[in-house]
Order: structure tokens, then C-alpha cells, then sequence
């Protein structure tokens, strides 16, 4: 009786204990999952980047809406108020931001309106008032404002601007691939194509005028 209760509590033991080892063995294999995938995941950074008001996000290839737009309005505000003392800080303001592809050429510009300002003692000031992005092209974006050109004799001359950038994420940081300044409203992908279309519909009409 005694040995019957004996094997029977040993084989339960050897049971369990194979149980207790299997599920050993299955938290295991669950914890390398996880720390694999930890490894493998992008760290994401909740901050707030100049000019915006609202949290955002950004992790090492992209980030929200409100941080990019965030970021294409601080650079538009930088290089649309440019006085000939602020020149150099707004220079070393955009410089980190600028794509290698793009640096020299950025820089030329910066340079040559510093000087065209101070030349002609005249100061600049921006005042934006939308920031769109593209539908077709979600890396592009247009910030829009009035532009205040103060002179020597002090009356600021207006004119309606756009700032057209294109800004990526790389290393947590936006990065500047393309910049462009023009008067007028934003030259988007589909005004592009209109513009375009009856440029193509204007010389068809000259053509057949002539014939």
C-alpha cells in the first residue's frame, strides 16, 4: 500500500515537474520575444518643437503632422524677419537643419540677402497665416503670410508670400531637402498641372490662329 502511494506521488512529482519545465522554457522563449522586439522598435519622443503650441511626436524616420508643420512655420518665421543684427543668429538658426545636397547653396542665399539688406539699411518681417501640405506630396509643405519690407524712410512695403519646403525626418531631427520663396500663393502640385494645362491650351489656340 505503502509503495503504491509512493510511485504514485513520485509520478505525479516527475509529471509536475515537467510541467513547471515546460512553462520555464515557454516564458522564456516569450521574454526573448519581447526584448527582440524592444530591440527592433523605434524609440518614439513626445516633444514640442518651436512655434507649436500642441504636443507632438517624432521617432527616427517620421513624426506627427503638428510636429513637421511645426517646424516648416519656425523655419519660414526665421527667414522672413531678418534684420542686418540678426542676420548671423538666424544663419546659425537654419544651418543644422539643412540637407548636405542643399547646404552651400541655402547658405549662398542667406549670405546675399544679409548683404542686399544691409546694403540697402531695409529690414524684413513676416507675418504667416497658414501652413498647408501637400496632398500628393505629404513631405511638402507651403507657409503663407504678408511680408513687411521697412525701408530707411520707415513705411513698410506689403506683399503676399509663400515659403515652399520640403522637410524630412532622419535621427529624430526634421531635415531641410528644399526651400523656395516666391510671391503670390503656393505653387501646389495641382496648380502646377493647371497652370500647366492652359499654357498647353493657350499655344494649341495660337497655333491654330496662325494656320
Amino acid at each position: 500500500m505503502l509503495i503504491d502511494n509512493f510511485k504514485r506521488t513520485f509520478r505525479g512529482t516527475v509529471s509536475e515537474n515537467k510541467f513547471l519545465r515546460g512553462m520555464v522554457i515557454a516564458l522564456l522563449a516569450i521574454d526573448l520575444l519581447a526584448i527582440v522586439g524592444w530591440l527592433n522598435k523605434n524609440t518614439v519622443i513626445d516633444m514640442q518643437p518651436p512655434t507649436l503650441a500642441e504636443r507632438a511626436w517624432v521617432d527616427e524616420s517620421s513624426a506627427s503632422d503638428e510636429f513637421v508643420e511645426g517646424w516648416a512655420l519656425y523655419i519660414a518665421d526665421r527667414l522672413g524677419n531678418v534684420t542686418p543684427s540678426s542676420s548671423k543668429v538666424i544663419r546659425k538658426s537654419i544651418e543644422p537643419l539643412l540637407d548636405t545636397d542643399i547646404y552651400q547653396d541655402v547658405v549662398n542665399k542667406i549670405e546675399a540677402q544679409v548683404l542686399q539688406i544691409r546694403q540697402d539699411r531695409v529690414t524684413l518681417r513676416f507675418q504667416p497665416k497658414d501652413v498647408l501640405r501637400d496632398r500628393e506630396n505629404n513631405k511638402k509643405f507651403y507657409v503663407t503670410g504678408r511680408s513687411f519690407m521697412t525701408g530707411p524712410n520707415g513705411k513698410p512695403v506689403p506683399k503676399n508670400v509663400t515659403y515652399e519646403l520640403d522637410l524630412k525626418v532622419k535621427n529624430y531631427k526634421p531635415v531641410l531637402t528644399y526651400i523656395d520663396t516666391y510671391e503670390g500663393k503656393p505653387k501646389t502640385e495641382d496648380v502646377i498641372r493647371r497652370q500647366e494645362k492652359t499654357a498647353q491650351a493657350r499655344k494649341r489656340m495660337e497655333q491654330t490662329n496662325e494656320m
